[in-house]
């Protein structure tokens, strides 16, 4: 984790967030006539909860690199709320700016599942880094 830790500087990480959540969005805001189809039941509430959770936990790893010392709840709390509203947004977007796609609710539950799945994930990291030191 050390090794991590050094690799992923602060700006470093937030390039790589910021990258990642315009990806995302350009993903999600895709006309679903352009992506091949995957026969697999629910598959895009499972693609949902990968997306949400690499979204909080990228989100979380550079806001704990920026202020470890001070790292509290405020942060997680920050983190996840505007996960949230930013997966509300991209439905709405889908149901207003595309002919394809529509506002799912089940998606926006897929998506606070991946949230709390991923801060699940940055806490045991987290918590690993800090007995590395």
């Amino acid at each position: 984790m050390r090794v991590i830790k050094q690799l992923l500087g602060r700006k470093t990480l937030l390039l790589i967030s910021v990258v990642y959540t315009i990806v995302v969005t350009y993903a999600l805001l895709t006309p679903i006539s352009d992506v091949p189809p995957i026969n697999i039941p629910h598959f895009d509430k499972y693609l949902h909860v990968i997306i949400h959770w690499g979204l909080i936990f990228i989100w979380l790893s550079y806001l704990f690199l920026g202020d470890q010392s001070h790292f509290s709840s405020k942060y997680v709390v920050l983190a996840l709320i505007s996960c949230f509203f930013y997966g509300i947004i991209v439905e709405a977007f889908q149901h207003w700016f595309t002919e394809t796609r529509t506002f799912d609710f089940f998606d926006i539950v897929a998506n606070a599942a991946g949230e709390f799945l991923g801060l699940l994930s940055f806490r045991v990291v987290r918590k690993k880094m800090r007995y590395e030191r």
